[in-house]
C-alpha cells in the first residue's frame, strides 16, 4: 500500500534529483526505441502488450540501413520518414555522389533538421566495402571470425508479488514467474541462427513456448533461406503478414503503408501466426522468387463429438486445465509461391498463391465464417513512385470473393504529405494470417472504410490529422447488426522555447454499440472524446521531464450515459552516463468506470511494450534502472504498483488479487558478445 512516507520519495525521486554532474549522454537504441514507438503508437482502447512492435524498431535500429545503396522504398521502412524526405536524400546523393556520413543529411537542402536527428540512428554509411572487406582479409583466421561473430542473450524473469486466485484455488498448473529467454548468432551479415524460449506466468514449463530458426542471406543469387520459424510478409497484410502491426496512431501517414520485409526469420513470443518450416528467395535480374513450405500447430477449441474447430486460441496461455487441453489440437500445413518484379525506383509488383489445409474442418457459428479445412488465396501487390506521388495496393482472391486495399500519398508542398485510402473487405473474405490496415487491427474481414490523412510541418510545429470512417456491413462479434462509425485526431508537437516541447491530441470517435433497451438490443451511437496535453522539458542533455494531462468523456444520448475520466503523470528519465539510465513515472487517474477507462503505453524492460487501462480511481507508479558494468552485458530492473483504496479486489476470474495493491517485479539480462 502507499502511504504518505512512500508517495514523498517518490515525488522526491521525480523531481529532487541533483542534475548539476553532467556526464557522457548515454549510448543505448533502447531509448531511441521508446521515443519512435511514443510518436507513432496511438493507445488504443483494449489492454495489449505490444511487444513485438518494440521488436520491430529495435531490429531497425540493429540493422541500420546503408545510405549508399537506399532506394525510396527502403528508406520508406524509417518511422516518420516521409516520402519527400527520402526523395530529397536520393537526390542529393545522385547530384554529389556517396554519402561520407549520416552527418552529411545535414546538407541536404530542404530535410528538416529535427526530422534528421531522429532518423540518424536508422541509418549507417558503409564508405568503401572493398577496403573493408582487404581489411578483414588481413586478419588471422581467428581475428576474422571474431570480428564478424555476434552472440545475443536475453534473459528476463517478471513476477506478481500479490498471489492471484488462480495459484490459491491450485487452478493454475504451474509457477507465478514469467521466463523469457533468447539467444542470436550471427556471423558476418550471412548467416544468422536464433531460440527462444518462454513461460507465462501460471504455465509449468520454462519453455512452454519454443522458437528457433537457421538463416542464410544474400550469397549469389540466394537471397535467403530459413529453416524453422519463419514470417511471410506480402504486399499490404491482406493475405500473409506477422502477427502484429501497426494501425492508425498519432503518425497520420506512416502506419497506413504496409513496408513489407518478404520472408523472415521469426524470435518473437507471440505464440500463433508464425510458420514453420522452410522457406527461401532467390534473385534474377529483376525478379524475385519464393517458395515456402509449413507445418505448424495450432491452439483450438475441439468439439468432442464432431472433431471440428470451434475456435482457434491466440492467447498461447497454457495454465488451466482447459487451457491445456487446447494446446496444438489442430494442425495447418500450408504450402505457396511468390514472385516480386522490381524496376529502380518507379514499380515494385508481386504475385502469390498459397494454400493452406487444416487438420480438423472448422465449424462455422454462421453462413460468413469459415467452413471446411482447405483454403485457397491468390494476392496481388503493386507499390509505384512517380516522383513525388506513391500509389500502391493489394488485391485477394480466396475462391469467394475479393478483397481490396489501395492508397495514395503525395506530398502537396514540401512540408505537407497526404494520404488517403479505401480498403475493402468482404465478410465472406476470412484470412488467418493477415493483417492489413484497418479498424480492428488484424485479419481483414467484414469492414469497408475511407482513410485520409496529413503531415504537416508547419511554422508552429508538427501538425497530424486524419480522418477515417468505416462501416461493417454484416454483423460482428459484438454487435448483432450491421453499424458504423467514424472518427478523427489531430496532433499538434511544437517546440515554443529551447529544450522546451509541447504536445496536444484531440480524438473523437462516434460509433454504433449494442445497449440493452426495453429488454431488446439496439444499436445506439456511442461517442468519446479525448483531450491530452504533454509538456516535455530537457533542463540538461542528459534529463528529460515529462509530463501529461488527459480527459476523457464516455457518451452514450439515447440511454443517458455521461461518464468522465482523468489521468496526470509526471515521469523522469535520466541519463548521467552511457553506463546508467533512470526512468520513473507517478500517475494519478479517476474514471467514472471502466466504459471511461483511459490508456497508457508505459516504458518497460527493453523488448516490452505495455499497455494498460486505467480506471476507477488510484496512483499507480514505477521505476526503471538500466545499469552496463561491462561493455558486454546490460542489467535492467522494474518495480511498479498500482495501489486502488476504494476497491476490495483487483482483476477478475483466475487472475483476481484479493485485495487493493498490484505490485509487480523484473528482471532482465542482456548479453551481447
Amino acid at each position: 500500500m502507499i502511504n504518505r512516507k512512500s508517495i514523498l520519495i517518490i515525488i522526491t525521486i521525480l523531481f529532487l534529483i541533483p542534475v548539476k554532474i553532467i556526464f557522457s549522454q548515454t549510448d543505448s537504441s533502447y531509448i531511441q526505441a521508446e521515443d519512435v514507438l511514443e510518436d507513432i503508437l496511438q493507445e488504443p482502447s483494449e489492454e495489449t502488450d505490444n511487444s513485438d512492435l518494440y521488436e520491430s524498431i529495435e531490429y531497425l535500429l540493429n540493422h541500420p540501413i546503408n545510405l549508399n545503396t537506399a532506394k525510396i522504398s527502403d528508406l520508406q521502412q524509417i518511422p516518420e520518414l516521409d516520402l519527400e524526405s527520402a526523395r530529397l536524400i536520393i537526390s542529393y546523393k545522385e547530384k554529389y555522389g556517396y554519402f561520407f556520413s549520416v552527418k552529411e543529411l545535414n546538407a541536404v537542402q530542404g530535410l528538416d533538421k529535427d526530422l534528421i536527428e531522429r532518423i540518424s540512428p536508422f541509418l549507417k554509411v558503409i564508405k568503401n566495402e572493398k577496403q573493408k572487406a582487404q581489411t578483414i582479409k588481413n586478419e588471422s583466421t581467428f581475428d576474422e571470425i571474431l570480428y564478424n561473430t555476434n552472440f545475443k542473450l536475453r534473459s528476463r524473469l517478471i513476477n506478481d508479488l500479490q498471489t492471484r486466485k488462480g495459484f490459491i484455488n491450485n487452478k493454475y498448473e504451474g509457477t507465478k514467474p514469467k521466463v523469457y529467454n533468447r539467444m542470436t548468432l550471427k556471423y558476418s551479415d550471412n548467416y544468422q541462427a536464433g531460440f527462444l524460449a518462454e513461460k507465462d506466468a501460471g504455465e509449468s514449463s520454462i519453455d512452454e513456448f519454443k522458437s528457433y530458426y537457421f538463416a542464410i542471406n544474400e550469397i549469389g543469387h540466394l537471397q535467403n533461406l530459413i529453416v524453422g520459424d519463419y514470417l511471410v510478409e506480402f504486399g499490404q497484410g491482406l493475405s500473409l503478414w506477422s502477427p502484429y502491426g501497426f494501425s492508425k496512431g498519432s503518425d497520420a501517414v506512416y502506419p497506413v503503408k504496409k513496408r513489407e520485409r518478404k520472408l523472415r526469420p521469426y524470435a518473437s513470443a507471440t505464440e500463433t501466426g508464425f510458420l514453420h518450416g522452410a522457406a527461401s528467395s532467390i534473385i534474377v535480374d529483376d525478379f524475385t522468387f519464393s517458395a515456402f513450405f509449413s507445418k505448424n500447430k495450432m491452439d483450438a477449441n475441439i468439439d468432442p463429438v464432431t472433431g471440428d474447430i470451434l475456435s482457434v486460441q491466440v492467447d498461447g496461455l497454457h495454465r488451466t486445465e482447459t487451457e491445456i487441453k487446447k494446446k496444438n489440437a489442430a494442425e495447418e500445413t500450408l504450402w505457396g509461391g511468390r514472385i516480386d518484379y522490381t524496376t529502380g525506383e518507379l514499380i515494385r509488383t508481386g504475385l502469390m498463391h498459397y494454400r493452406s489445409k487444416y487438420s480438423n474442418s472448422f465449424s462455422p457459428s454462421d453462413v460468413f465464417d469459415l467452413k471446411g479445412n482447405e483454403f485457397n488465396f491468390t494476392s496481388f501487390y503493386y507499390d509505384l513512385i512517380i516522383n513525388n506521388i506513391n500509389i500502391f495496393g493489394e488485391f485477394v482472391y480466396n475462391g469467394t470473393s475479393v478483397a481490396s486495399i489501395n492508397s495514395v500519398q503525395f506530398s502537396i508542398i514540401r512540408d505537407l504529405s497526404f494520404i488517403s485510402s479505401i480498403r475493402s473487405y468482404p465478410r465472406n473474405y476470412v484470412s488467418l494470417h493477415g493483417y492489413a490496415f484497418a479498424e480492428r487491427s488484424g485479419a481483414p474481414s467484414n469492414e469497408f472504410g475511407i482513410y485520409n490523412g496529413i503531415k504537416w510541418r508547419t511554422p508552429i510545429g508538427l501538425l497530424n490529422f486524419y480522418y477515417d470512417q468505416f462501416k461493417f456491413p454484416f454483423s460482428t462479434f459484438s454487435n448483432p447488426l450491421p453499424s458504423e462509425g467514424d472518427e478523427f485526431l489531430a496532433d499538434l508537437i511544437s517546440k515554443p522555447l529551447y529544450k522546451v516541447e509541447t504536445r496536444i491530441r484531440y480524438k473523437y470517435e462516434d460509433k454504433d454499440v449494442t445497449e440493452s433497451i426495453d429488454n431488446t438490443k439496439q444499436l445506439v451511437k456511442r461517442l468519446r472524446q479525448t483531450i491530452r496535453f504533454e509538456l516535455i522539458y530537457y533542463p540538461t542533455k542528459n534529463l528529460r521531464l515529462k509530463g501529461r494531462y488527459e480527459f476523457n468523456n464516455y457518451r452514450i444520448a439515447s440511454i443517458d450515459v455521461n461518464e468522465d475520466g482523468y489521468l496526470f503523470f509526471q515521469d523522469i528519465r535520466y541519463s548521467p552516463s552511457a553506463n546508467f539510465n533512470l526512468y520513473a513515472r507517478i500517475i494519478f487517474f479517476r474514471t467514472d468506470s471502466f466504459n471511461s477507462a483511459i490508456y497508457e503505453y508505459e516504458n518497460d524492460l527493453t523488448g516490452i511494450l505495455s499497455n494498460l487501462a486505467m480506471y476507477g480511481e488510484g496512483i499507480r507508479w514505477y521505476l526503471i534502472v538500466r545499469y552496463r558494468p561491462m561493455k558486454l552485458f546490460t542489467i535492467s530492473a522494474k518495480y511498479s504498483e498500482t495501489y486502488k483504496p476504494k476497491e476490495n479486489s483487483l482483476s477478475s476470474g483466475n487472475n483476481t488479487i484479493d485485495g487493493n495493491l498490484d505490485n509487480r517485479f523484473s528482471l532482465q539480462l542482456d548479453l551481447s558478445i
